[in-house]
């Protein structure tokens, strides 16, 4: 999982499409991607989401997975007979009947133009350990939380971290980890379709959040839809900015090498993210917590998702990953302990890792704390 991409480039999932044609019309997305349900149904891939649509007569019904809880529908028609949205967690479901042909154009204001506070976090496994890193993070007070990706180490992780995205108390964005596109197979477009596009960016309070993929190397670096995103992106520099992947540059453990490691890409990644305006860059895949200096580009690694230190340590000792951006002011990073209760460990990697490293002892502790 840590060779060159396969598929290969030429074979990476084009660009998401934005223009949906439907039995009652036509509609423009915004930083939304269609779920691979039957109707009209999206994911928000941004905290300001929108739509375009040209409706026939007649009662359309729109789904729309992972809004903010507090966003308030803003609606501008023209010829609306009338609208309505039923709010259930992040999940709104629009219904709306018209008597005629009409344009309507729907997006939800968070209140997040000045101030917005974010969560953190990678590598949780699809399981308890998700769930709990979600919760956590509402409790902390996040706006929103960056999963920095591997949420699916095996068994049934895929569907169960699918839905426990889906289900969130907050809206999650998430990146794609090296565990994240093999199960049995290559499966981009459960990604795709389920979760967000694996190069994005959004912005929240005056800040610009890139979302990157690293998930397996490139070659050349500058290749492929990440390449384009970047490049781009160098055109219009922004001055507050926070970069979210999956591998790091620098792994933070003495001796240790899980890093970007395809030929040239580090440098090129640098350089990209300076060109485009600098900020830090968030990263999981090694499952620890440390923020380290790299040539001028401050790295933070929240990989804890799983809560393993816990057990290697046999105590809580798991952090998360606070944020926090203000338009106008620097952006502010604090560390926060996870507080993953015992009975949430149950991911089977724990005893995998466990058995790997020969520690009998806390592995007979560890199977004693959960039966």
């Amino acid at each position: 999982m840590r060779g060159l991409r396969y598929p290969p480039l030429s074979w990476e999932p084009h660009s998401l499409s934005n223009v949906f044609v439907h039995d009652t019309g036509k509609l423009l997305t915004s930083d939304l991607i269609r779920r691979n349900d039957e109707g009209l149904s999206f994911r928000a891939v941004s905290m300001t989401p929108s739509l375009k649509a040209e409706l026939k007569r007649g009662r359309t019904s729109i789904k729309v997975n992972n809004i903010s809880t507090s966003a308030k529908l803003v609606v501008s028609a023209k010829g609306i007979s009338s609208i309505n949205e039923e709010q259930s967690g992040v999940d709104r479901t629009i219904t709306i009947d018209s008597g005629a042909t009409q344009e309507i154009e729907l997006s939800w204001d968070n209140g997040l133009d000045e101030q917005s506070k974010f969560a953190v976090i990678g590598d949780t496994g699809g399981n308890e350990e998700l769930s709990w890193c979600l919760n956590r993070a509402a409790e902390l007070g996040a706006d929103f939380l960056l999963h920095l990706g591997d949420f699916n180490y095996g068994n049934d992780d895929y569907e169960q971290a699918i839905k426990r995205f889906h289900a969130s108390p907050i809206p999650v964005f998430v990146s794609i980890g090296n565990h994240d596109f093999h199960d049995s197979g290559i499966i981009y477009h459960d990604f795709l379709q389920q979760l967000g596009p694996l190069n994005n960016f959004f912005e929240v309070a005056g800040t610009r959040f890139v979302n990157i993929d690293t998930a397996a190397d490139y070659f050349p670096a500058h290749s492929g839809q990440r390449g384009k995103l970047l490049k781009a992106l160098s055109i219009d520099p922004a001055q507050s900015q926070v970069f979210f992947t999956h591998r790091p540059f620098v792994d933070p453990r003495p001796g240790q090498d899980h890093v970007i490691g395809g030929i040239n890409e580090i440098p090129w990644l640098k350089q990209l993210i300076k060109q485009t305006g600098g900020g830090p860059l968030l990263t999981g895949h090694v499952h620890h917590s440390a923020e380290i200096e790299f040539d001028g580009i401050r790295q933070y690694t929240a990989g804890e998702g799983l809560g393993h230190e816990d057990i290697v340590l046999q105590r809580p000792a798991a952090k998360l990953l606070m944020g926090k951006v203000t338009r106008g002011e620097a952006i502010a990073f604090a560390w926060e302990d996870l507080n993953m209760p015992w009975s949430a460990h149950r991911s089977h990697t724990h005893i995998k890792k466990l058995i790997k490293d020969g520690d009998q002892q806390k592995l007979d502790w560890y199977k004693s704390i959960i039966s």
